[in-house]
């Protein structure tokens, strides 16, 4: 798997998967691993060949969990620099059937170009929903837990695996 190149400053960083996974651990690596495919999506679409700078990517993300806010600070520093928000009401991708929570991220320039990026409704089988919710509603067993943390490991291996089109949808909005 490629890695993300990232302008800071005058030097180029080589942002590996790996990179981002040391930075989060191992709590949300579903989401860990679709927010580095978005982010690789994302900036294929705005820049092409060209390098992203860090300083003039801005997100927003329909999903509050620890996954993506890590995987998009560690890249962007977007959360760190003002610029990541949060919008679990974003009307598109919003597949747990429990709660408003979207799987679709914003991700802009500073000269305005933006795209939303959206995880296929497929990629998710309704097994990862029911555990969310029972996590919520402290409802989780050990058994639970650990069946949990191999779906998302799973998950996560899945969503590297996959192109990127099978994984999202891309979407150029301006």
């Amino acid at each position: 798997m490629s890695v993300i190149c990232m302008r800071d400053r005058k030097e180029v960083l080589e942002i590996s998967y790996s990179d981002v996974k040391k930075y989060h651990g191992s709590v949300a690596l579903m989401a860990v691993a679709v927010g580095y495919r978005t982010l690789q999506a994302a900036f294929a679409e705005l820049y092409g060949e060209e390098v992203p700078n860090r300083k003039d990517i801005s997100i927003m993300s329909g999903h509050a969990g620890p996954g993506f806010r890590d995987v998009f600070e560690f890249v962007t520093r977007a959360l760190t620099r003002g610029v990541y928000t949060v919008n679990v009401e974003y009307p598109v991708a919003q597949h747990d059937p429990y709660r408003p929570q979207s799987y679709a991220y914003v991700i802009s320039t500073a000269d305005g170009k933006a795209v939303e990026v959206a995880l296929r409704q497929d990629f998710l089988p309704p097994a990862f929903y029911e555990y969310l919710k029972k996590g919520r509603e402290n409802a989780m067993t050990e058994q639970d837990e650990e069946d949990f943390d191999r779906l998302k490991l799973e998950l996560s291996e899945r969503a590297m695996a996959l192109s990127v089109d099978e994984l999202l949808i891309v979407k150029r909005i301006s």
